[in-house]
């Protein structure tokens, strides 16, 4: 019972944000992300216990606030804004010079600036976060120089913080090559399916399509059954995204694959344009897509 309960929580966890996406490269990276954070935030918890049992310093009060602060941004949007990464980083920068320059050099502190010089590349896109970029390093090397300058005065040289912080490091650069092997996984998984269903789509017969739209325009009983024929793996992704979709829903959805306009639609099916406005409202509601994204788009990415 209690590992059940245990594994129902962990599955939950693991999904939390998923329900906002439809794509299912998008779910696969939130539920990866969720994972990668957990599992940073149980890294940084054990450092704070181990610190606290043999070393008792100010060490293990800092990663256990990390734990807590990385263990709160699963349940919210916070690891996907750049702004809030951007602190974040500043924030753990700053906690390292401060850890480093109250035990010394010798505590080897300053191997944490490691990963977290090499993780840039994969929590910030260079060409978009540029300046957030230059931000950090800059701080970051600003740190590091603070960091020897404050660290003349020789403190007593502590084995166990040392060998602590060499392993903490270790376990944070580990953790962010599994992060970039899985999260390229991913999109290679993604993107061949991706690239399958347009060789599909390029192997359509034209003449068939032409049947299709055609049938669209009559408002002929035939136009889904035909469509389906022509586009199985489409309405096979609406009920794995969807279950509870019904046959009408999927019809309308295939009017928008299709690329044909509110008004257009509303004069095949003998609608109103705020009836076909309506459907794709609800449409909307029942697959979670955002409003800033073009239903026209979504369709075409199904």
């Amino acid at each position: 019972m209690v590992l059940e309960s245990i594994s129902g929580f962990y599955c939950k966890l693991i999904e939390v944000g998923t329900e906002k996406y439809t794509q299912k490269m998008e779910v696969e990276h939130i539920k990866l992300w969720n994972k990668s954070f957990l599992s940073l935030s149980l890294l940084f918890f054990a450092i704070s216990v181990y610190d606290f049992i043999y070393i008792s310093s100010l060490i293990s009060y800092c990663f256990f606030l990390l734990s807590i602060l990385f263990f709160y941004t699963i349940f919210t949007d916070l690891k996907f804004n750049a702004l809030a990464q951007t602190f974040t980083y500043l924030l753990l920068s700053f906690i390292f010079f401060y850890i480093s320059s109250h035990i010394g050099l010798g505590s080897g502190i300053y191997f944490y600036y490691i990963p977290l010089i090499l993780s840039l590349p994969v929590f910030f896109k260079i060409s978009r976060n540029k300046k957030a970029i230059v931000l950090i390093c800059f701080f970051l090397f600003f740190m590091m120089f603070l960091d020897i300058k404050t660290n003349s005065v020789k403190h007593p040289v502590n084995d166990m913080i040392f060998f602590e912080s060499l392993l903490g490091s270790i376990g944070l650069v580990f953790w962010l090559v599994c992060f970039i092997i899985r999260k390229q996984a991913i999109s290679i998984k993604y993107y061949k399916k991706r690239v399958g269903i347009w060789k599909r789509e390029a192997e359509i017969d034209i003449d068939k399509l032409k049947e299709v739209i055609d049938m669209a325009v009559q408002n002929s009983s035939h136009f889904f059954p035909k469509f389906k024929e022509l586009y199985p793996y489409f309405c096979e992704r609406l009920i794995e995204i969807q279950p509870n979709v019904v046959a009408s829903e999927q019809e309308f959805c295939a009017y928008i694959k299709l690329g044909f306009t509110t008004k257009e639609i509303a004069k095949f099916t003998n609608s109103s344009i705020r009836s076909i406005e309506g459907k794709k409202y609800r449409i909307r509601r029942k697959y979670n897509i955002n409003e800033k994204v073009d239903i026209y788009v979504w369709a075409a990415n199904l």
